[in-house]
């Protein structure tokens, strides 16, 4: 807006204070929320949201005081319990612990001077029927597709002339409407036909807003073709599909299909020489705090150390910039997580070591100088310590 370019600038935000901050704040929310109002579509869609929120919260608030009421009856069931065995079956020793512990919790403090006798009365608006909650709870809940996913990179939307709302399929968990639909780990999902995703994680919304058991038709890159998809988007789960853990120890090594971003990649794990999987983030601070124990490991044990990240490689150009700490010198990218995936990596960092003859020797998640790499018949802590 011509009007507010210039309020929000660099050089006017510089010489305001607190104060005028808030002020200009107050001001821009006044007027950017009937402007936004302006916009038909969106307004709509914002307003279908709040009101599913605003219904959830409420319904969501009732079913905890439920849980409550409940939680504190099996409390007070069970100190009936209790008190029935103490008069019936327990021993003099059992009854002198009980007698010490209630003087010990028999805490009671005087009133504050000028307190009221009792707090005044809260009106109080009767709970609906629990039927009536469950309705609301299964009309407010939202559809569920089953993927993790992101934008899709400025790289893969540029190769395929793709929209905004392009999103990466990261993750299909099994048993979900994706899964049953084929979606697949590096699909790119563009949307409903002829009605591409506009917006970074339009899908999101889409999915929450379809309706639950209506099959729903989709449009994806897979490669370099387009290929059409019908979702059945389901309730969404209490508890989420477990994904696949990492590979058991002495289990083969699932093949690596990476891409090299720098160093030269092993044709095959089983190549006669071990390898060190380090599953890391640029944004990930235990990883660059392993850094100094994983040199040393890959040196001093004659290791390749294979720096996996799913981050693209415009995002690795400018982190290696400024990165001047030592690091290792393969790296690898695998944007479609084909091995985060394949070696059931739930957190950074990750190290895996695989064996001259390509079976899993170790895996570990998380990192900090007490637990090292997890690997057996290495410690690190104590010489770090000197």
């Amino acid at each position: 807006h011509p009007d507010w370019v210039p309020r929000i600038d660099d050089a006017s935000l510089a010489v305001l204070g607190p104060e005028g901050r808030r002020g200009l704040a107050g001001a821009l929310l006044a007027e950017l929320a009937p402007f936004t109002r302006t916009d038909g579509a969106t307004d709509a869609r914002l307003r279908v949201l709040g009101d599913k929120g605003e219904s959830a919260s409420a319904a969501a608030y009732r079913m905890e005081v439920r849980l409550a009421v409940v939680l504190r009856l099996r409390g007070v069931l069970s100190e009936i319990a209790g008190r029935v065995y103490l008069a019936t079956r327990a021993t003099p020793a059992e009854r002198a612990a009980h007698d010490a512990l209630r003087a010990c919790e028999d805490l009671r403090l005087p009133p504050a001077a000028g307190a009221p006798a009792a707090l005044p009365a809260v009106p109080f608006e009767p709970f609906p029927p629990w039927e009536d909650d469950v309705k609301l709870a299964r009309s407010v809940l939202p559809a569920w597709m089953g993927i993790n996913f992101r934008p899709a990179t400025q790289k893969t939307r540029d190769k395929y002339h793709l929209a905004v709302g392009a999103t990466s399929v990261l993750t299909v968990y099994p048993g979900s409407p994706a899964e049953a639909a084929g979606l697949r780990v590096a699909d790119v999902i563009l949307g409903p036909p002829g009605k591409p995703f506009t917006e970074p994680r339009q899908v999101r919304e889409w999915t929450m807003l379809s309706a639950v058991d209506r099959p729903a038709p989709l449009l994806v890159q897979r490669g370099d073709r387009h290929v059409r998809v019908t979702l059945v988007p389901k309730p969404y789960p209490i508890r989420l599909p477990e994904l696949p853990g990492p590979p058991q120890v002495g289990s083969v090594a699932p093949p690596l299909k990476v891409a090299a971003y720098r160093g030269t990649l092993p044709e095959r794990l089983a190549d006669g020489k071990r390898h060190l999987l380090f599953f890391w983030a640029t944004w990930c601070a235990p990883c660059k705090a392993s850094l100094p124990e994983v040199l040393a490991f890959e040196q001093e044990r004659d290791v390749q150390v294979i720096a996996i990240t799913d981050e693209p490689a415009e995002q690795l150009d400018p982190f290696f910039e400024k990165f001047t700490s030592p690091f290792p010198a393969t790296v690898a990218v695998d944007e479609p997580r084909s091995a985060f995936q394949a070696y059931g990596v739930s957190g950074t960092p990750t190290f895996v070591l695989v064996d001259e003859d390509g079976k899993v020797a170790s895996a570990s998640t998380g990192y900090t100088p007490e637990k090292g790499l997890g690997i057996e018949g290495w410690s690190w802590s104590k010489r770090a310590a000197r």
